[in-house]
């Protein structure tokens, strides 16, 4: 699981749902969340999303909500999946892509990547249960 540091800068609510807006460092995310968030505008959050739903790619392609930019740290290529280790925000963000796929991408250790993780694949950790 991938952790982000982030603060909460907006919300848009209706009866069932939430969009929050955050930042982690200078970059903005997005998040749906299927409730009514009732966290406060500048409070701290944690963000999780899992390692298989990061999308690489080269080139820049404005695909979803939540696309920026890292550097490859780390390949491990196995026969069916391969972990990608990329430098984002002083932060190790691991993502785990089919090999077939990866090895069309023509990435490399040292490489400036964009990474992207849909609004709804993002998560809330929360201190406690319940809330």
């Amino acid at each position: 699981m991938n952790i982000l540091n982030a603060v909460l800068t907006a919300i848009t609510s209706s009866e069932h749902l939430s969009i929050l807006s955050v930042s982690v460092g200078e970059d903005n995310f997005h998040l749906l969340l299927a409730e009514q968030c009732h966290e406060s505008i500048g409070e701290p959050l944690k963000l999780a999303f899992k390692e298989t739903e990061i999308i690489l790619s080269k080139t820049y392609t404005a695909t979803t909500a939540n696309i920026h930019r890292a550097v490859v740290t780390r390949i491990s290529q196995g026969s069916v999946l391969s972990q990608i280790t990329l430098h984002y925000h002083d932060t190790a963000i691991n993502a785990l892509v089919p090999t077939l796929r990866f090895d069309t991408l023509d990435i490399h250790e040292g490489d400036e990547v964009c990474w992207m993780v849909q609004p709804s694949e993002i998560s809330l950790l929360r201190g406690h249960h319940g809330s």
